[in-house]
């Protein structure tokens, strides 16, 4: 159908099987050819089972026919040109067998005691790991070696020495190349800064140099022989604190190709053994360098990653301190709101109004500005409570609160309930002409509302009396005196009939219609 997304076809078992065939062919040829003492001498390091188990770590038990098929080629064309005949079968199968018994073992117990992810990831698990691989290649090397001897290959009396040999081969170079590839696998490529490559390039040259000083340039005579090949350990610290365990495994492998290179043309400290007895010392010295390297490389990772989760725990902590904190500002703010607000009207309560008083009143008292104020009081309230009610007197000065809140506009006044039916307007920066506008709007606005008021006789609706007053904070000693001021006139208002506004300083009063 058109417009179809199909699926890509899944790759055949038969091809990974096929690569890690031709890839351990290829192994055991690059390690004839390089990892070769002498002519005629078996390999320093075998690197082709390292590539089995790594091949079945991370590809799954389904590439083991890759690895059979690998050994049986690579074996078969090695022992084809040292016997005649069919001679060689034997011996080709059985080491065959005991590289695949090796890698299943190998990788059954890496699964089961050290899980799905990479086994060198923490000093125990990576511990572990080299106990496994040194078990399975004594595995494999048993059964390699007994198909050697049942073919004749090896005589009696060489089997302990020809075993050793092989198991040393066999579990060094799984350390060191099955490290590598599992390092280079979960690491991955490294993403750095430049100054973080310049270090890399500097340390991979200081062991370069150094390993190339220690066993290509030295000659030692029989009294210069001192264990300076020691001295590649700092090196291999200075990886394990400043890079990963990929860099260690890389310069593991530059110290051995360049050792192997050097003590195969006559420098390094090895000189003056037999052949047998440099090749022996050789591989002891890679295999412990290495479960030693990468001991310490797994041991500073894990701390690494240690580091960093209790940092991003750290981080997560001071988030979550941080959110909480906020919360109990907002929660606070809130609380403090309500504190500074009436429940009944909801407008500012007393000790808002107080607080907004001397604040206001300081600053005026600096600037020179005069300080404004409105008393209202709703007549005849008590009637109104014992006519409609105590409820409906709550909503009545709800009403009227509202209303004059919403008459005064500007953002620094405050409408504030002063006690009862007792409303206080505070106007900053308002002279008397000011505060008479003010207060023409306040009566026009709960005139509005047409709340009746059949208890009033004054009006049918409910309706207010304003005193209004005016001082300049630096005329007078305390704000006290304007509040009073201001209640005079509101007094005032009352006795000349209510419903209407006084202006302190003004003969004229202002009355509702």
């Amino acid at each position: 159908m058109r417009g179809t997304l199909t699926r890509p076809p899944a790759v055949p078992d038969w091809l990974p099987n096929v690569l890690v065939a031709l890839l351990y062919c290829a192994a055991a040829w690059l390690g004839d050819r390089f990892l070769m003492l002498e002519l005629g001498m078996d390999t320093v390091l075998w690197p082709q089972p390292a590539l089995a188990l790594a091949a079945l770590l991370l590809r799954g038990r389904r590439v083991w026919p890759g690895v059979l098929l690998g050994a049986l080629l690579a074996e078969g064309w090695r022992w084809s040109g040292q016997t005649a005949g069919l001679n060689w079968l034997l011996p080709a199968l059985g080491i065959a067998a005991g590289v695949l018994a090796q890698t299943l073992a190998g990788a059954w117990l890496v699964r089961r005691h050290l899980g799905a992810g990479n086994p060198l990831g923490s000093f125990g698990h990576c511990l572990l790991f080299c106990l496994i691989v040194a078990a399975s290649a004594l595995l494999g090397t048993l059964i390699a070696i007994a198909s050697a001897y049942l073919g004749q290959l090896v005589p009696q009396k060489m089997l302990l020495a020809q075993g050793c040999l092989w198991w040393l081969c066999n579990a060094s170079g799984t350390l060191l190349f099955g490290s590598l590839l599992l390092n280079l696998y979960y690491h991955g490529w490294p993403r750095l800064g430049r100054e973080a490559w310049y270090e890399m390039l500097a340390y991979f040259g200081t062991v370069a140099l150094l390993t190339a000083s220690i066993f290509i340039w030295w000659h030692p005579t029989m009294d210069t022989t001192y264990p300076l090949d020691m001295l590649v350990l700092p090196l291999v610290a200075w990886a394990a604190f400043r890079f990963s365990p990929r860099e260690v495994a890389l310069a593991l492998l530059l110290i051995t190709l360049l050792a192997l290179w050097g003590t195969r043309h006559g420098g390094g400290p090895y000189l003056g053994f037999s052949a047998y007895s440099t090749l022996i010392i050789l591989q002891t010295y890679i295999g412990i360098l290495t479960v030693v390297a990468l001991c310490v490389a797994a041991l500073m990772s894990e701390q690494r990653h240690i580091k960093q989760e209790l940092g991003r725990q750290q981080e997560q902590l001071e988030q979550q301190v941080r959110i909480r904190t906020l919360a109990l500002e907002q929660s606070h703010a809130e609380v403090l709101a309500l504190s500074r607000v009436d429940s009944v009207t909801g407008i500012a309560n007393r000790r808002c109004f107080e607080e907004s008083l001397d604040g206001e009143w300081r600053r005026a008292r600096r600037l020179g500005a005069p300080l404004g104020m409105l008393m209202i009081d709703i007549d005849y309230f008590k009637l109104y409570n014992d006519h409609y009610g105590h409820v409906s007197g709550d909503y009545c000065l709800r009403e009227v609160a509202q209303a004059i809140r919403g008459s005064v506009r500007r953002p620094q006044d405050l409408v504030a309930r002063y006690g009862g039916e007792e409303i206080i307007c505070l106007l900053p920066d308002t002279g008397a002409d000011g505060v008479a506008v003010v207060g023409e709007a306040v009566l026009e606005a709960v005139r509005e509302l047409q709340l009746p008021h059949a208890g009033s006789s004054v009006a049918s609706i409910v309706t207010i009396s304003i005193g209004g007053a005016t001082v300049h904070p630096r005329e007078v000693v305390d704000s006290r005196q304007l509040i009073e001021a201001a209640d005079r006139e509101l007094y005032r208002a009352k006795q000349q009939g209510r419903n209407r506004l006084v202006i302190a300083g003004r003969d004229e009063a202002t009355a509702g219609r």
